[in-house]
Formats: structure tokens, sequence, C-alpha cells
């Protein structure tokens, strides 16, 4: 099964930890960007300390890492979700893939990176994709997502396109600064699963159960769905449903997953 949240936590912060493996689908602790330069070695220590001590919570905890081998040595051994690789591009995984086999996440978040995608996604190791939109944005020139995010429709498609091509899980969408304006996140989360996402990577508690909520199929849509898996189970090839609409077989695949969809919602179990 699919998460459908991701919630960073500062690598130091092991207390945040604990409550964000208990909010989202998945925690992500982060001893790259939310950690100061200075603070490295000893967010890497309460990671790793934090990993052992609670082996249930480190199944559903991934770590972003620096470039360079110290992080990825350190979590050698440890039972956990996987690592998430930030700036990926061709060298990066060259380089992370000597020293872990564990299994990648790998962010988008350099011209090289995007131009690379389908080539990253190719990897036996990565799980899938995600973008860093803010780190993309400057790096091609354009406007800052939260500001406006139509000059990186261009990569959002080809991020997922490069994850469906190599058979790997639709990629989360990319972190928003906005907290406080939920029905601004909102509209944004659910223009971005029109892209292709699934689920979000978040930096605030509160951004959770609004992600949570645009992935729960409406009542409408669940009683669409079941009716073309009803009317597919009684007729073969190309059919007709009670609105008049000819079903193929891409729409009843969908409708299929938007009853797992529901069911996986409704029971919390949206994890895998």
């Amino acid at each position: 099964m699919i998460p459908r949240s991701w919630l960073f936590c500062p690598g130091e912060r092991t207390d945040r930890l604990a409550k964000a493996v208990a909010v989202a689908d998945f925690a992500i602790a982060d001893l790259e960007d939310a950690v100061p330069l200075e603070s490295k070695d000893a967010a890497r220590a309460a990671v790793v300390a934090a990993l052992r001590a609670d082996p249930e919570a480190a199944q559903r905890t991934w770590v972003r890492v620096n470039h360079g081998p110290a992080d990825v040595e350190a979590l050698a051994g440890l039972d956990f979700a996987g690592i998430v690789v930030p700036k990926a591009e061709p060298a990066v995984l060259e380089e992370i893939t000597r020293y872990t086999s564990a299994r990648l996440v790998l962010m988008i978040e350099t011209a090289a990176g995007l131009w690379s995608a389908r080539e990253l996604a190719a990897h036996p190791q990565v799980w899938t994709l995600s973008l860093g939109e803010y780190d993309l944005a400057t790096d091609l020139g354009t406007c800052q997502p939260d500001l406006d995010g139509a000059p990186l429709a261009w990569a959002r498609s080809r991020v997922v396109a490069a994850a469906a091509a190599e058979g790997c899980p639709p990629p989360p969408a990319a972190v928003s600064t906005v907290v406080a304006d939920r029905e601004r996140f909102r509209a944004d989360t659910e223009s971005l699963r029109r892209f292709g996402f699934f689920g979000r990577m978040c930096i605030h508690p509160a951004q959770v159960p609004t992600v949570h909520d645009v992935l729960r199929p409406s009542a409408e849509e669940i009683e669409q769905a079941r009716r073309i898996i009803e009317a597919a189970a009684r007729t073969e090839g190309g059919l007709l449903v009670a609105d008049g609409k000819l079903i193929d077989p891409p729409v009843v695949a969908h409708a299929r997953r938007v009853v797992e969809l529901a069911g996986r919602v409704d029971s919390g179990s949206a994890v895998g």
C-alpha cells in the first residue's frame, strides 16, 4: 500500500519524531536542511539511537541524509523504512549506493536531476521519486511554488511520468510552506493529486489531516466506481453503464483503485 503523508522532523528533535509517526503514515527524520552544520553529528547520533530504541516506529521512519558517506554509514545495520536522498542526480545516486542497500526515495531538486528523472527511477534500490520544488525553482530561475506553481508544471509531470514508466509508486507531492491557510493548502494538494501525485510530504502536523482528507474519495465517487465494477463483472469488452457512458478497461481499473483507496482510508491502513 502507498503512504498518504510523510512528515518531516529535524533530526535532533527525536521527541517530535515519535509524534510524527503517530500522526502521519511515514515520518522523515531530517539530517539535511533542518539541521545546522554545527549540529549534524549530534542529530545523526540522535536519529540512530531513536531507530534502535523503537523498532516498530523505525519501520515507518525514513531518514533524509546529507551527501557523503557519514550519515549512510551510521545507519548501516539498522532496520528502518529507507533513505531520502536530497538533490538526487546520477552521480549522487552512484555515491549513495556504494554505502547502502536500503530502499531510496530520490528528491529531484536540480535541473540535472530533473533531466535524468527516468534514469534515476530505474535504479533497483529506488522506491519512488519526489520533488524538492523550492530548490528546483531556484535552480531553474522560476517563481517560488507558493507564489506561482505554473512554471513547475512540466517538472511535476516529468517526475510523475518517470516514476510510472519504471513501475515506481506514484510520487508524493512536494512540501508547502503554507500552514495557516488550510483552504489554500487543500486546493494546492487537490491540484497536485490531479497531476498524478499521491499524498504529500508535509512540514507541519496540521497539514497531515488535510492531505488524508483530499485523498478520501467522496460518497458519489465510491458509488459510481462500484457501479462500474458491477457492470464490468456482468459484461465482457466494451459496455454501457447506467449513466450511458462507454466503459473500457482503464476506467474499470480506476474504479477499482477508488474502491480500494476508500477501504484503506476508512480503516486507516494506507501504509505499506
